[in-house]
């Protein structure tokens, strides 16, 4: 009992080692000293040593059966995270029939049962996985986990803990998490390097990053700048350099505890973890608009939102990543049905506040252990995450092929170079998609000044606006119909020439919509109008000419009043929206300009156009 008494001191003061030489030693005195395998059973599962645990329990079971039934309850939760869903019912059967319903753990006992039942169905019926490890350029001796990938998923992300696998005499102060960084050169990741600009002496981790690879929200804790214990921070990319991270700000932090963000395709909402008050129990899942920047740099916010009980339970919900299609969530819980501890789970967005019930995204990309920090590519076919099954390097991040049922919708994405066309020399710029059936801005993101390059998700199933702008020149319009779209298509590769404003420049304006042989202006027509409303407000010295232009199907002279009519109603809309008319004339080309052969349907479609020409600056 002196021993014992001894071993209790020490597991109180969390010295495990300490007591389990107190009990070996006072079990070696009492094989039969039932209190202490009991004891030994609580070390175990402080420690995560499963098995050792079982083998403790079972033991003090053998000793006397009776005495404490709870030890069923525990042993069949210890079996149910080895994974032996098959004994772990048995023991919380056994605990069922040895007390009576009002017993402290009978109605949870029944969920486990359920819980067994669930899980040993998902192993019966495994789902197509094969994982291959991202390779020694990506992991090492070291922990790495928490991947994160751009749009064109060339860049990746992802946290290390750097120094805790290090032997004893070479160990340093204290393990720490740091980022680190690679690109995707001819199908293979390049040697991974440390993002200096943002790493410090404490721990960053739980990252993600925008789809433009601009954008970086992470992790960090117990800083001087931290409103609670957990907070959210951030930092931008401006042309290759990251800025120094600041705090996220309120309301995404809070005194509560916030981690592992995920950024919207559109950089307009942040998904995130809290255990702050409002929520459904444990740690939830929150979202938050972001409404842009302000003067400072820092972050706008809207007011943050629980997922609701179509995601959020009375237990833990983690480690989010909103796919770029805008509507699938993928996250890790710990109470829907499962295999243990943490499993992934998705989930469609139906609208703001509803979302599809959680699927379990199946055995055996879940198992007993905890699996959490799934990310998904643009093509929703590539996903990656992090695993320390055999054959790892402690934890190590991996790739595998998405089975056709869990995958996100398809995006594209556009990726672009934006020069002066006089210089060839890049240019900074703004860019915006908008969804031409809503009149929605979509994503607006913007060229860095240096390279002139840019990088945007694009969303099929859609027809979108892109338009280009900088002060001093003409913007740029393209058209993307994506409607008929649903599988993965190539990207779009762009090199944009801008045009400085003067005598003779001109723009066409593909987003500028008629029905066949009609000259009405069709709704979607709206988006590039208002675009060309406030360039030429910005411009209020500049006089255009509005140009119709058609195909050659048809007559000469029926083509030409077609193209005339066009011009006009665009003229007069212009007018009837704040332009002044002695700004503006119009005219009516016919199919005398073409700028590409009438012989393929293609060709045709671009001779059918609107256009603007400046006629004085």
């Amino acid at each position: 009992m002196k021993l014992f008494d001894q071993a209790r001191h020490a597991y109180e003061n969390n010295l495990f080692d300490k007591s389990l030489d107190f009990l070996n030693s006072a079990i070696a005195l009492d094989a039969g000293f039932l209190e202490a395998y009991l004891l030994k059973s609580d070390i175990y599962e402080e420690l995560d040593s499963v098995l050792l645990q079982i083998n403790a329990l079972e033991t003090a079971l053998k000793i006397n059966p009776d005495k404490y039934p709870k030890s069923y309850f525990v042993l069949g939760n210890a079996y149910y995270r080895s994974g032996d869903y098959q004994k772990a019912k048995e023991s919380y059967n056994t605990y069922i029939q040895r007390v009576d319903n009002k017993a402290a753990f009978f109605a949870r006992t029944l969920k486990n049962i359920e819980k067994c039942n669930d899980a040993a169905n998902l192993v019966k019926h495994p789902v197509n996985f094969e994982s291959e490890n991202l390779g020694k350029n990506i992991n090492s001796d070291d922990d790495e986990y928490w991947p994160s990938i751009t749009v064109d998923g060339k860049t990746i992300i992802f946290t290390r803990l750097v120094g805790a696998r290090l032997k004893s005499n070479q160990q340093i102060p204290t393990a720490q998490e740091d980022f680190y960084t690679s690109v995707l050169i001819n199908n293979a990741w390049a040697p991974c390097e440390p993002i200096v600009d943002i790493n410090t002496n404490y721990n960053e981790g739980a990252q993600t990053i925008s789809t433009d690879g601009r954008l970086l929200f992470f992790t960090a804790c117990t800083r001087n700048d931290g409103r609670g214990s957990c907070d959210i921070y951030f930092s931008r990319n401006n042309c290759g350099v990251w800025s120094v991270a600041q705090n996220a700000g309120e309301p995404v932090n809070s005194p509560s505890w916030e981690s592992q963000p995920s950024i919207s395709a559109n950089g307009e909402e942040l998904y995130f973890v809290s255990n702050r008050k409002g929520g459904k129990g444990g740690m939830d899942i929150w979202k938050c608009v972001l409404k842009g920047f302000s003067e400072y740099g820092t972050p706008k916010w809207g007011i943050p939102v629980n997922l609701g009980d179509s995601i959020n339970t009375s237990g833990n919900e983690m480690s989010p990543f909103i796919h770029s299609d805008g509507k699938t969530l993928y996250f890790a819980s710990d109470y829907w049905p499962g295999l243990g501890g943490y499993d992934i789970y998705y989930s469609r967005r139906k609208n703001d506040t509803i979302w599809t019930k959680p699927k379990n995204i199946g055995y055996p990309i879940n198992s007993h252990k905890d699996e959490q920090g799934l990310v998904v590519d643009a093509s929703g076919k590539n996903a990656y995450y992090s695993s320390d099954r055999p054959g790892s390097q402690g934890q190590d991040i991996y790739s595998f092929k998405l089975y056709k049922e869990a995958r996100p919708s398809t995006v594209s994405y556009i990726k672009g170079k934006i020069i002066d066309a006089e210089t060839g020399l890049p240019i900074y710029a703004n860019v915006e998609l908008i969804d031409l059936d809503n009149s929605t801005q979509v994503i607006k993101g913007e060229a860095c000044a240096d390279i002139g390059e840019f990088l945007m998700c694009l969303p099929l199933g859609k027809e979108y606006a892109f338009n280009v702008s900088r002060e001093g020149y003409l913007f740029y319009s393209e058209n993307f119909k994506l409607k008929e779209v649903s599988d993965i298509i190539d990207p779009y590769i762009l090199e944009i020439k801008m045009q400085k404003i003067k005598v003779g420049g001109s723009v066409v304006l593909r987003n500028v919509f008629f029905d066949t042989a009609s000259h009405e202006l069709l709704n979607t027509s709206r988006v590039e109008l208002q675009k060309l409303i406030e360039f030429l407000t910005d411009n209020p010295s500049l006089i255009i000419e509005i140009g119709g232009h058609t195909d050659n199907v048809g007559t000469q002279d029926y083509n030409q009043k077609l193209s005339f009519r066009r011009a006009e109603e665009v003229y007069h809309y212009l007018a009837e929206n704040g332009i002044v008319k002695t700004r503006m004339s119009y005219s009516g080309y016919g199919f005398s300009q073409p700028v590409i052969s009438n012989d393929t349907p293609e060709g045709r479609a671009l001779n059918r156009r609107t256009e603007f020409k400046i006629i004085k600056k």
